[in-house]
């Protein structure tokens, strides 16, 4: 199955076997977006399940959908983001970033101890930033995402890409400093 045909039959018959057709192929890249905005793997988890029921309940309303994923990714951002906006205080977000799992391993203890205050201090850091901002950042370094990818999942043209993100890791190099001052 390809994915326009499993977009078609997703429209139009509301097929559940199209609908996973696309799931599989695109979890794990969903994963990792919610990963970014979420801070932890079990919120990120809930998250995508989430995302990808409203995307089943609302693909049927659609008369035409050339590529699944850029239209998912919107709802998977505002679930998310929605969902973060929820939170009480800025405490319990810092709270859920510095309990995240960290997903690669050091060699020694003290390699450990270093890569662990390194990813912190990126977290927190982050964590500061305006969502727009966050979001680039997480696309390009997290999903290793090229500019054309960016563009296509953001669905914004290539120069605001490159200029966002010259603004992003600006504001995120000028909030790193502030925070190790």
């Amino acid at each position: 199955m390809t994915e326009a045909k499993a977009i078609k039959l997703c429209i139009q018959r509301r097929d559940t076997a199209g609908f996973e057709y696309l799931v599989k192929h695109y979890r794990c890249q969903a994963y990792t977006h919610a990963y970014g905005f979420m801070g932890n793997p079990e919120d990120a988890a809930d998250a995508c399940q989430d995302a990808f029921k409203k995307a089943f309940v609302s693909i049927t309303r659609l008369d035409q959908l050339d590529r699944f994923y850029p239209w998912f990714y919107r709802i998977l951002k505002n679930h998310c983001l929605n969902l973060l906006s929820r939170k009480k205080t800025a405490s319990t977000h810092q709270e859920m970033l510095a309990n995240q799992t960290l997903l690669n391993t050091a060699t020694t203890p003290r390699g450990e101890v270093e890569r662990r205050e390194s990813s912190d201090r990126v977290e927190e850091t982050l964590a500061t930033l305006k969502e727009e901002f966050r979001e680039i950042l997480v696309l390009k370094y997290y999903s290793e995402f090229n500019y054309a990818q960016i563009a296509d999942t953001l669905q914004i043209p290539r120069g605001t890409v490159m200029s966002r993100l010259y603004h992003a890791r600006t504001a995120f190099k000028n909030a790193l400093e502030q925070l190790n001052s």
